[in-house]
């Protein structure tokens, strides 16, 4: 019995003593281990740039000046030979609301201004003049020739004209309609160039329509997140999409002080005269760039070269004790040992654990959808100590860039860390190292004789170029 406990603790000694060495083998032999690469950077020269903040949005074209051209009376539309499309000049005359009405009472009028000078000239005649007679006649002569005049600029008026220069973009009306004082004329007319035809019925929106064509403006909805930069005063750059090549200058007019709220979102209108409308059409949809903020010569660093510690700006810049890399073009290396190949994986391999270092290239760092930041600076520091930090002061920002108004002068380089990397790898039986070697010289990243260091890419970076294996 006795012999039996015995036995079973040594078997489960042996089935721990087993598992435990099953499990220090296995991360000694096979476990996967992740090894960060070192810290790298690459060096820029601080330059002096334009500095531009823009706001943007989409808008749609309108005339702020229309008028809707009515008849001064009632009466019969005549000689309207306008029709949509057409330009007008102000003044020139568009139809005649013909009213026999208002003949009648210049008829009227001129009878009984006659017959007042008649009264008058027997008065003064007579045997014996009544003075105030006299002057009640001569009153009334005076009454006589206002109807007249009143009556002379009601006919005159029966001829309308154009109150402005423009654009006919509706015609309500055909000659032979019945026209009403401030109305439209009743009848058949065309309308925006189609036609439409009515028997009675009458539009408040007059009898035809003019466009000022050189009021254009375009409105556009700005986020209440961008509104507080724009000001009234600023100016814009206007690109049409049914506009081809062609760019549109203008100044912003008129800033919303109230928003419209939609699915939590408000936005404020803002109006953007434009300096020349020559081809702009009403409703054309148009991109606007206002421009909110501008500097001319600033001394500029890319944004990621700026460290934000605890509200204070500081910049990265060499050492003398900084180590670069790079120095060579196409040189091979080769891992020295299995655990060199385990821990560190900073330079590009081949399939044999050979390293090759990207090719010398000259791209430059450049700004997202816009020209290289410049030539490729040499060297990159291969440590996470390189350099030193520096306290700047900055001014202007924008998406890309960062203003340096004091700390760095033009032409300092300062260093700007990549991405860090991490590897994977599985140690086999042998211990060989199988682990990959990093991204080979494809990418010869921000083009600054990378040799020897970890090709990279950044997106949209103007005119880099990566070298080649």
């Amino acid at each position: 019995m006795k012999s039996r406990v015995i036995k079973g603790i040594v078997a489960g000694i042996i089935v721990i003593a087993v598992g435990v060495g099953g499990y220090f083998a296995y991360n000694t032999f096979f476990a996967k281990k992740t090894v960060a690469s070192a810290v790298q950077y690459y060096t820029v020269s601080a330059r002096k740039m334009n500095l531009n903040v823009t706001v943007q949005g989409t808008g749609t074209a309108y005339a702020a000046v229309t008028k809707q051209v009515t008849a001064n009376n009632t009466g019969t539309i005549k000689d309207l030979n306008v029709k949509v499309g057409d330009t007008v000049t102000a003044g020139q005359k568009l139809f005649v609301s013909d009213s026999d009405t208002l003949r009648k009472a210049v008829t009227t009028a001129q009878n009984n201004l006659a017959k007042q000078n008649l009264t008058l000239t027997s008065d003064e005649s007579a045997t014996k003049v009544d003075d105030n007679k006299v002057a009640m006649d001569k009153l009334n002569i005076s009454d006589a020739q206002s109807q007249l005049n009143d009556a002379y600029t009601n006919l005159n008026n029966m001829t309308v004209k154009a109150p402005i220069g423009g654009i006919v973009t509706a015609v309500n009306a055909s000659n032979g309609d019945s026209s009403q004082s401030g109305g439209s004329g009743s009848g058949s007319g065309s309308s925006s160039g189609s036609s439409s035809s009515s028997s009675s019925s009458s539009s408040s929106g007059g009898v035809l329509t003019i466009v000022d064509m050189s009021s254009i403006k375009i409105k556009l909805s700005v986020d209440e997140l961008d509104i507080e930069k724009v000001k009234a005063g600023q100016t814009a750059t206007l690109k049409f999409d049914a506009i081809k090549d062609k760019n549109y200058e203008g100044t912003v007019e008129t800033v919303a002080a109230v928003g419209t709220t939609s699915n939590n979102v408000t936005s404020y209108d803002v109006v953007v005269g434009i300096k020349d409308p020559t081809g702009i059409k009403l409703g054309m949809n148009g991109n606007v760039t206002i421009s909110v903020e501008s500097k001319q010569d600033a001394l500029v660093i890319p944004a990621e070269a700026l460290v934000d510690n605890n509200g204070q700006k500081f910049v990265r810049v060499e050492s003398t004790s900084t180590a670069t890399s790079g120095q060579s073009n196409s040189n091979n290396s080769t891992s020295n040992s299995s655990k060199q190949s385990q821990e560190t994986n900073t330079q590009n391999s081949n399939s044999n654990g050979n390293s090759t270092n990207g090719k010398n290239s000259n791209g430059g760092y450049g700004q997202r959808n816009s020209q290289g930041y410049g030539n490729g600076t040499r060297g990159m520091t291969t440590t996470a100590s390189s350099g030193k930090l520096i306290a700047v002061k900055t001014g202007m920002e924008t998406e890309n860039y960062v203003e340096i108004t004091d700390g760095v002068t033009e032409g300092e380089k300062v260093l700007v860390q990549l991405p860090q990397t991490t590897t994977t790898t599985t140690n086999n039986r042998s211990g060989q190292n199988s682990g990959f070697g990093g991204f080979g010289g494809n990418m010869g990243g921000f083009g600054g004789n990378a040799g020897g260091g970890q090709g990279y890419q950044r997106s949209n970076s103007g005119s880099s170029t990566g070298g080649k294996n």
